[in-house]
């Protein structure tokens, strides 16, 4: 989780940095750096396709604890 933190403080500062080159460069609001900022941390914290983050993987036990409960049952 810490790795997860890191990495999103980063992005959104990274994201602010060439947030304010793009709006200096383009004659567009100030405003427009934190946006980029925020949007670019809150991508990384989420990662909606876990294409960054990877789950952790279930173990092997918890994962065959309810068909052996059925199995027993039947």
């Amino acid at each position: 989780m810490k790795k997860r933190a890191t990495a999103t403080v980063l992005w959104f500062f990274t994201g602010w940095f060439v947030g304010a080159f793009v709006a200096f460069a383009a004659g567009l609001s100030p405003l427009f750096a934190p946006i980029i900022g925020v949007a670019a941390a809150a991508f990384v914290a989420g990662d909606p396709r876990h294409m960054i983050w990877t789950r952790r993987p279930v173990s092997r036990g918890a994962a065959m604890l309810p068909s052996t409960q059925r199995l027993h049952t039947a």
